[in-house]
């Protein structure tokens, strides 16, 4: 169809040149016209060749030439040809492509597989493999291990310490979702010890999961202490709360007993009275932090008879045991729920205490505070900001900021706009270095409300680092929506406020508020803390660790001038409480130092740093605690009923170990499980053909040749 010639003109329903026609009837016309002009061209190229042919026809009748119609015939096909590059067409060419359903195998790679399969393990690595196999003719499959997170490798070695069964079905949907997927293979024994739970979790497509349910699900004797409660920082000579969670199965009748045991003692108990076959309870205790430092408290339930598991009778938690108080000021223009979110936030520390004012209700001394949270100070009503002195500062501005009183008192951030709101989302710095962000930090900031920030330029200042940057709309922007200032007088501007609303959303995505929570008591710590004037200092960003994460330390060396230098080497001792002992070098990161250590075992260890500078020797010290919690030896028997429900609610299955080849059947008869045919429709002009133009060169050249041949 040539693209000149068919043209059609849609016109507005409000326009009065043309006739109006609805889409369905153009549709029927479009189906008339394009046959229609696509007859009349062919046509028209078939005429300009005829034409010419049949003059040079008629005039070579009258000449001496062996084959009177071949220089017809050679002129026809020229002048055709011609023809059809002159009124370049463009003629439509649909590609078709399928698209194989895409099969997502989730292998179940934590560490309560070794005891679910057993002797099994082998035999069913090769049964999942040819299935594996068999598939590739009609599927695409990537197949994926599991555990605490998820990835390609380590595959059949059952070596994670966890298993979070919502969040690889999270993650493998959200990497996959613009692919045909046509259903998961979840295999697994179904205990999981982390993240959502699985029936419940948001995923980002629906898609059937089949599960394969590995492991026996009788249900053993067994005494389990589930979850442990606990502040992990306490105020020294202070009471705090312990709450532990028991879980008894088949041990109806058991009288034992369910202690707290610190440094080897007793220090609480509580009887347990077990009156059916699967008994659990909560049981509340109080102790009293007598000794500062890092302390370790363990729940220990006796192992009774009959019991094969006993891992899991007996679980260790770390408090903290401080001697200082930080105050901080929540100081706001009125009531609001970020204040609340902010308060919620640092209450579970107790060493910060909070107090809240309204207005300029200052009190007599600022002094005694570490730090002031100003929200939407200074307040449009009050038309100045209070004097707060040289008191570190955490700026939250919102609709009821004066933004000329804000911009005069303090150096980090202009504002120049009005009390109208942008509603703002929030775009991580990977370039912000004032303290470790958390580990999750992207996922959740992806998920999260706008705030709502004030309407206007911003103008940061340039001794300050920006963790937040403002995305108005679907634009990037270089304003930045959280940034910090460190120095003589710590400060930080958060550009927007509806904090509280990020706390809910973690909460409705994740389950937890950790990750708002710690970014807010990362703010206040950093603000707050109290300056260091010693010339060399190690630390860490926390002290208390799990045996599955890194331990990373951190030194700070500082001049006469009191500038941060990392010319010096700087070396660290590490030591257990075995008395075990490890040499290491810190590493040069910007004008500081950094160790990255690795994982550790379960234990508690001390630190020193050394250095030396302009002839004198510096020293810093501490200590830190790295537990174990065997979340894989909690439960031991799978849980058939949670893979069962899993499959029925996403319109999936459920196979055993056993009959586990009759899933292909399933997938074949699964209607949602089909490839996807793509079909691609593109034009070709005929004016790009090359080799055409050779071929009308070829025939004008044949004529040519074989009239000078014939002397015609």
């Amino acid at each position: 169809m040539p693209a000149a010639v068919c043209k059609f003109h849609f016109k507005p329903a409000n326009s009065l040149s043309y006739p109006y026609f609805p889409l369905n009837l153009h549709t029927e016309l479009l189906t008339v016209y394009i046959p229609l002009m696509n007859f009349i061209y062919w046509l028209l190229c078939f005429v300009i060749g005829l034409l010419p042919a049949c003059f040079i026809f008629i005039r070579d009748r009258k000449k001496n030439i062996p084959v009177k119609w071949l220089p017809a015939l050679l002129r026809f096909f020229t002048c055709f040809f011609t023809a059809v590059l002159l009124l370049a067409p463009a003629f439509p060419v649909q590609h078709t492509e399928e698209e194989k359903p895409l099969l997502l195998w989730l292998q179940d790679n934590s560490s309560s597989m070794r005891g679910a399969l057993g002797k099994d393990s082998a035999n069913y690595r090769k049964q999942a493999e040819a299935m594996r196999a068999r598939w590739q003719q009609d599927y695409q499959v990537v197949t994926l291990g599991f555990g605490g997170d998820v990835g390609p490798d380590s595959l059949f070695r059952y070596d994670q310490k966890s298993t979070d069964i919502a969040g690889a079905l999270q993650s493998v949907t959200e990497q996959y979702r613009d692919q045909n997927i046509g259903a998961i293979i979840l295999s697994s024994d179904g205990i999981y010890n982390e993240g959502l739970d699985p029936l419940y979790a948001p995923v980002a497509t629906p898609v059937p999961v089949y599960s394969i349910a590995l492991g026996d699900s009788t249900r053993p004797r067994d005494i389990a202490v589930t979850r442990v409660y606990a502040n992990k920082t306490v105020a020294l000579n202070t009471n705090f709360e312990i709450v532990a969670d028991l879980r008894i199965e088949k041990l109806n009748g058991l009288h034992t007993a369910i202690t707290v045991q610190h440094q080897g003692k007793t220090i609480s108990q509580s009887p347990v009275h077990v009156d059916k076959d699967r008994y659990t309870a909560s049981f509340r205790f109080e102790a009293k932090a007598a000794v500062k430092g890092f302390q370790r408290y363990s729940i220990v339930v006796p192992v009774a008879d009959g019991e094969q598991n006993s891992n899991n009778n007996r679980m260790d938690f770390f408090v903290e045991v401080i001697d200082e108080q930080t105050k901080v000021l929540l100081l706001a223009a009125g009531p609001h729920p970020d204040l609340a979110a902010i308060k919620a936030a640092l209450e579970p520390l107790p060493q910060y205490k909070t107090e809240l004012r309204f207005g300029n209700d200052l009190p007599a001394d600022l002094n005694t505070y570490a730090l002031v949270v100003a929200h939407n100070i200074p307040a449009l009503q009050a038309g100045r900001s209070p004097a707060l002195g040289n008191v570190p500062v955490w700026y939250i501005l919102g609709s009821q900021t004066n933004l000329a009183a804000f911009s005069q008192a303090q150096p980090l951030l202009k504002v120049a706009g009005s009390n109208n709101t942008n509603d703002v989302l929030p775009l991580i710095n990977a370039s912000f270095s004032y303290f470790t962000l958390p580990a999750n930090i992207r996922e959740v900031i992806a998920k999260m409300p706008p705030l709502q920030a004030p309407y206007g330029n911003y103008s940061a200042g340039g001794d300050g680092q920006v963790l937040l940057q403002q995305q108005i709309g679907n634009v990037a922007t270089q304003y930045p929506l959280w940034l910090f200032r460190a120095g003589e007088q710590p400060m930080a501007v958060l550009c927007g406020e509806g904090i509280w609303r990020w706390r809910l959303y973690e909460f409705k995505y994740f389950g937890k508020h950790e990750t708002v929570d710690e970014l807010i008591r990362q703010t206040v710590s950093l603000l707050s803390a109290k300056k260091d004037t010693r010339p060399f200092r190690v630390f860490m960003d926390k002290y208390i660790l799990s045996d599955n994460e890194a331990a990373y330390l951190y030194a700070e060396l500082k001049n006469d001038n009191g500038e941060l230098v990392n010319g010096p080497d700087a070396r660290l001792s590490l030591a257990d409480s075995a008395g075990k002992n490890w040499n290491y070098a810190f590493e040069r990161n910007g004008k500081s130092y950094r160790l990255n250590i690795g994982l550790l075992a379960p234990g508690s260890y001390t630190f020193k740093g050394s250095t030396q500078a302009n002839g004198k020797s510096y020293t810093s010290e501490g200590s830190f605690v790295v537990t174990a919690v065997p979340l894989e030896a909690l439960k031991t028997n799978a849980d058939y009923e949670l893979l069962y429900k899993l499959g029925r609610q996403t319109g999936g299955g459920f196979f055993t170990y056993a009959n586990m080849g009759a899933l292909a059947d399933s997938l074949k008869n699964n209607p949602t499980v089909k490839p996807l045919i793509h079909t691609d429709k593109t034009y070709i002009q005929l004016i790009n053909l090359r080799w055409l133009f050779f071929v009308i060169l070829l025939f004008a050249a044949a004529e040519w040749l074989l009239r000078k041949y014939w002397n015609a």
